[in-house]
């Protein structure tokens, strides 16, 4: 699907999906078909990208310039707050007075920019335009980043600060660390997959000239280098939430751990507790004629009595010694 936006009188105003007009500053390709990109390719003068060539790892393929034409490509975070998270390759393709967007997804940062945009559609130049878009995209991973923090600071107070379940609680205790596992294993791929657009973008601004007259934007190098600062320091809290998914996901396998060795404790106490009363009833069990006890009529309770001792002082010594 192409969608155009012209600027009239400083205004960006969505002009539909025709993109044969020349004054388009700002032609948006969503899922394009074949006949769509040779109809855009036709206007900008230049090869726009297949699907599979977006999805190219190497710099050289998604960075690259021909002329006064930059192209762009690099992946962004999207549906972060669903169940499938994914980085869809965008492809930004800046020609002159022109900016070609190529995509097969929404991320929620460029939708969010669109509907900024409708709301105060004044713009200067395509190159303002891309600027605007990166922007939003860097306020989205902030977003993305902010709401794993919370989440993870969420996780670490139940492992850490809150008192020991009871009784009653232990059973549902077991549930929610395997609750918690899971919390931690989504928060640690979405960082992963947040972390990976950042890097992507700060190879677009590191790609983009800083001069004013390229891009046609005003103070373009000092906007450029605050939308890097952000980035570097968006990757560095990328980087520390990553080492905090591995310390909380090491924190509750070893609760698990915990919980595991109580329950392999307490079967080996009451193995323990049972092997001397065993032993009293082998023995007395045992098909000899010759057992004065088997012929007392005391002989019983003495057995019963022995077992009952035999249990109670393992039983003791273990409490005594804070084993139990």
């Amino acid at each position: 699907m192409i969608t155009t936006y012209h600027r009239i009188d400083g205004r960006l105003v969505c002009g539909g999906p025709d993109a044969s007009t020349t004054d388009a500053v700002w032609v948006d390709l969503l899922s394009p078909t074949p006949e769509e990109e040779r109809a855009v390719e036709a206007l900008i003068g230049t090869d726009v990208p297949t699907r599979e060539e977006m999805q190219e790892i190497e710099v050289s393929s998604r960075l690259s310039r021909d002329g006064n034409t930059l192209t762009m490509t690099t992946p962004v975070l999207t549906n972060s707050t669903g169940f499938n998270p994914e980085n869809i390759a965008i492809t930004f393709i800046l020609a002159g007075p022109r900016l070609v967007t190529v995509r097969y997804g929404t991320p929620q940062g460029l939708a969010a920019f669109i509907t900024r945009l409708e709301r105060h559609p004044t713009i200067a130049s395509a190159g303002d335009l891309l600027l605007g878009m990166i922007e939003s995209l860097v306020d989205r991973m902030a977003d993305v980043l902010e709401r794993i923090a919370q989440e993870q600071d969420a996780i670490s107070h139940r492992i850490f600060h809150q008192p020991a379940p009871s009784r009653a609680r232990r059973r549902s205790s077991s549930r929610d660390l395997e609750v918690m596992l899971r919390t931690i294993g989504r928060g640690g791929d979405l960082q992963s997959k947040a972390r990976d657009t950042i890097m992507g973008l700060r190879r677009v601004i590191t790609f983009l000239p800083g001069d004013d007259e390229t891009l046609g934007v005003k103070d373009a190098r000092p906007r450029l280098k605050t939308i890097g600062r952000d980035l570097q320091s968006l990757s560095d809290y990328a980087d520390f939430l990553s080492n905090k998914v591995t310390f909380l996901l090491e924190a509750t396998l070893g609760m698990i751990n915990i919980q595991q060795n109580q329950i392999i404790k307490l079967f080996s106490v009451m193995a323990v507790l049972l092997m001397p009363p065993t032993l009293v009833a082998s023995i007395y069990g045992m098909n000899f004629h010759h057992m004065p006890e088997l012929d007392q009529p005391w002989g019983y309770p003495m057995a019963l009595g022995m077992m009952l001792v035999a249990a109670i002082v393992p039983f003791w010594l273990f409490k005594r010694k804070g084993w139990m």
